[in-house]
């Protein structure tokens, strides 16, 4: 299983891309075998990154990126492209990711939302219990934007014990009022209740809200936490930009999971290796001052 994912890994640094034919047929089985190990329902957790971040204590940060596919009309879903209001078809991925300042960043996990699943943030929720109650993960502090910031999540989150921070609506009710209306200038802070009983502290700047279940946090602290959520945007650009996410042109679910898989992991070696620079690590193997089979850490591969 480790030299299927080793040569997977060489032919996306190589191509850009992924193309079955060029594969070999026992390599691949070998790959579909160890992802459905890897799969609880909807979710595919990655254990040796799951492991890894068990070593050093981070935050986890989860968010859901849009990515365009034409070549999956029977399991496609409309997406609508902010940048220019565009709409397309294909599927969401749904990112699980562990920050550790001063360290690196490496995903824990993911979700395909397409036509059939459930939405990102119901996903979400299926992967914190699996996270938590499967492999015993504890984060400093659960952050996300505004898309899964639902009642079902921060209920979840206050029972698990976890500290949360995430963006919330400005029409959102809290304590029977909308929040905009509990802090009516540009900056401010106030508590209040949601209706299933989580107790909420919110902190205005401009027309950001935030919402934290410690009601303890300084202002200023909730505010550094929540930025730190821009970690997974830069993993985003990286997966896109430099592993080109998009770049898997089969015609099956299984098969984008599989190169979904080998994107993370290869953005972990790339993390590793680079401290924090995949940018640089790419680019040292474009320019072949890097070989491909020098950037693979097994380690990351090995509980497969």
């Amino acid at each position: 299983m480790i030299q299927a994912l080793e040569g997977f890994a060489k032919q996306l640094l190589v191509s850009g891309g992924f193309k079955v034919s060029e594969f070999p047929r026992k390599a691949y089985r070998e790959l579909l075998t160890g992802l459905t190990d890897t799969q609880a329902g909807e979710v595919t957790v990655l254990p040796g990154m799951v492991e890894l971040a068990k070593m050093y204590p981070g935050y986890l940060v989860i968010d859901d990126t849009k990515n365009p596919k034409y070549g999956l009309l029977h399991l496609a879903k409309k997406l609508k492209i902010l940048t220019n209001g565009a709409t397309r078809t294909g599927y969401e991925v749904l990112l699980f990711l562990w920050v550790v300042p001063g360290i690196g960043r490496f995903p824990l996990g993911f979700a395909l939302s397409h036509k059939g699943t459930d939405s990102p943030a119901e996903l979400a929720l299926q992967g914190m219990g699996i996270l938590r109650n499967r492999h015993d993960l504890r984060p400093n502090a659960v952050l996300a934007d505004g898309a899964f910031s639902t009642d079902d999540m921060l209920k979840r989150l206050t029972d698990y014990g976890w500290t949360f921070v995430m963006r919330g609506r400005n029409n959102r009710s809290v304590s029977g009022s909308a929040v905009k209306r509990l802090i009516p200038r540009g900056y401010g802070e106030t508590e209040g209740f949601l209706k299933n009983g989580v107790k909420l502290k919110i902190v205005r700047n401009r027309k950001h809200f935030l919402f934290c279940n410690r009601m303890m946090l300084e202002r200023q602290a909730i505010q550094a936490l929540y930025r730190l959520r821009w970690k997974i945007e830069e993993v985003f650009r990286v997966l896109k930009t430099g592993l080109g996410l998009g770049g898997c042109q089969q015609h099956s679910m299984r098969a984008q999971g599989i190169f979904v898989s080998a994107c993370l992991l290869l953005f972990s070696c790339l993390e590793i290796v680079s401290g924090g620079k995949p940018y640089t690590a790419l680019a040292s193997v474009n320019s072949g001052q890097l070989q491909p089979e020098n950037l693979i850490c097994m380690e990351l591969f090995r509980p497969y």
